[in-house]
């Protein structure tokens, strides 16, 4: 390229000079026109102070977009950390009202309470043995199951709380509950029944009336009704005859029972042949000492039949007017009849 450039071709390679896209010849002859040429070196210059300035905004530029973007990752990390804060809050609050001021629903079992009645009024006990827990929120419901269309109002009292933990808003586990019982048919507590027509519900009653069972089946199921009976301290083993009816239960001791066991024994009878649907026989067997086997089998007509000498006798004991059920399974119909089975045999 020869060095001696025009001013025209000067002006067109100007801004690929200034850019360093031109080759050295090429920067060659420029320069040496430019040190030369004062106009071209006054557009040279304006030129370069035109880049500079737009190079200078585009920094801004460039700068206001991260200033922007800096911004926008704080405000992101800060809605993040209060999200977070509010709904770690939220759930710490939740868990406080949950334990503190809520609490789960009382247990009709653990907290059953000591049941009385005095000059017809019915007194409730309540003492929670567990000092870590208190009771609160108090419901005593008085429901007409005629619906108020009875010729009288015989009421079922239905009472429910709930267990927070104690604290400085529920600190006591104490309370005594009073009930005239006048029009009063039931009270019950958190669904299970504490007296029903002058008659106290004792809570192991629960806990045996729910041992019912449909069907004399494997031994475990057998064993599950057990579990909720009194029997004697002695080892023993069980057997189910269910080859034909009448189906059989046989429980087998290993060692020989005395009269306080066999009686005992005789008293549950009744009770596990009302508690399986199916079974028709109720036996239990121990050693005599003579290397013999005593045998004592129980049938459910048998039992029906004694029924009615138990509750005469009861009755004269007690001045109750009960008349036995017509069938031995109908007394697991209700918690009721089942108490009152249980008292005839003072089981």
């Amino acid at each position: 390229m020869k060095n001696d450039l025009s001013c025209d071709v000067v002006k067109d390679l100007l801004p690929s000079y200034i850019d360093e896209l031109t080759s050295a010849d090429s920067n060659k002859a420029v320069a040496d026109h430019l040190v030369k040429c004062e106009s071209c070196r006054e557009v040279y210059k304006n030129m370069c102070h035109d880049k500079n300035a737009a190079e200078d905004n585009i920094q801004k530029e460039v700068d206001y977009l991260k200033g922007i973007k800096s911004r926008n990752r704080k405000k992101t990390r800060k809605a993040v950390f209060v999200t977070i804060g509010t709904l770690a809050l939220i759930f710490v609050l939740f868990v406080f009202t949950s334990t503190f001021l809520i609490g789960q629903p009382a247990n009709s079992y653990i907290d059953r309470p000591t049941v009385s009645v005095e000059d017809g009024v019915l007194y409730l006990e309540f003492h929670n043995p567990n000092s870590a827990y208190s009771y609160a929120h108090w419901k005593i419901d008085y429901i007409d199951p005629c619906d108020g269309k009875g010729t009288e109002l015989n009421y079922d009292v239905k009472i429910s709380a709930r267990a927070p933990m104690s604290s400085v808003f529920y600190p006591s586990g104490n309370r005594i509950i009073e009930i005239e019982l006048d029009n009063v048919h039931s009270v019950s507590f958190m669904g299970a029944l504490l007296w029903q027509d002058e008659l106290m519900i004792n809570p192991d009653t629960e806990q045996i009336f729910a041992r019912q069972y449909p069907y004399a089946g494997s031994a475990p199921q057998m064993g599950y009704v057990l579990g909720a009976l009194k029997l004697p301290d002695v080892p023993y083993t069980t057997s189910i005859q269910s080859d034909s009816e009448p189906y059989g239960w046989t429980v087998h001791f290993k060692d020989a029972l005395d009269g306080a066991d066999i009686f005992l024994m005789s008293q549950n009878a009744p009770i596990v042949l009302s508690l399986v649907e199916n079974l028709g026989e109720f036996g239990f067997t121990y050693p005599d000492g003579n290397g013999g086997e005593v045998q004592q089998r129980f049938s459910v007509e048998d039992i029906e039949e004694l029924l009615p000498e138990l509750y005469e006798e009861y009755n004269k004991l007690h001045g109750t007017d009960w008349e036995p059920l017509e069938s031995l399974k109908d007394y697991t119909d209700s918690v009721y009849s089942y108490q009152q089975l249980l008292n005839v045999l003072n089981y």
